[in-house]
């Protein structure tokens, strides 16, 4: 988890075993998501954004916020030392990850946000 990393990701289509195939739309790669949760709920072409651990597959390891441009272009005027920043290198700047959660929290978005335990009537 030392490695993980903050992404903002689009979905692509279903991983034909378990989870998503998405696209990491700073970093322009590719990768399979095991997020069994997020697959049943999620439709292609719909973004997000959550840190990832990847060893050949990726997992979220934090909250999904679901966001379009606005909400990106809210959280770096918010924070306006972001704006110092290549486009490359804003997506490894911890403050734009802080800055999307604060605005989403701020705008009520999250109010939206269900989660679901997929562990519930496991034994």
């Amino acid at each position: 988890m030392r490695r993980a990393r903050f992404s903002i990701i689009g979905i692509l289509r279903r991983h034909d075993v378990a989870g998503l195939i998405v696209e990491d739309l700073f970093r322009g790669s590719e990768f399979w998501l095991v997020d069994e949760g997020l697959r049943v709920r999620s439709r292609t072409g719909s973004a997000g954004h959550s840190a990832l651990y990847c060893r050949g597959f990726a997992m979220t390891a934090g909250v999904l916020v679901p966001l379009d441009i606005e909400l990106i272009e809210d959280a770096i005027a918010d924070t306006p030392q972001l704006l110092r920043n290549r486009r490359e290198e804003l997506i490894d700047d911890r403050r734009f990850a802080e800055a999307i959660y604060r605005v989403a929290l701020a705008s009520g978005l999250m109010e939206q946000v269900a989660y679901q335990d997929t562990m519930s009537g496991a034994r």
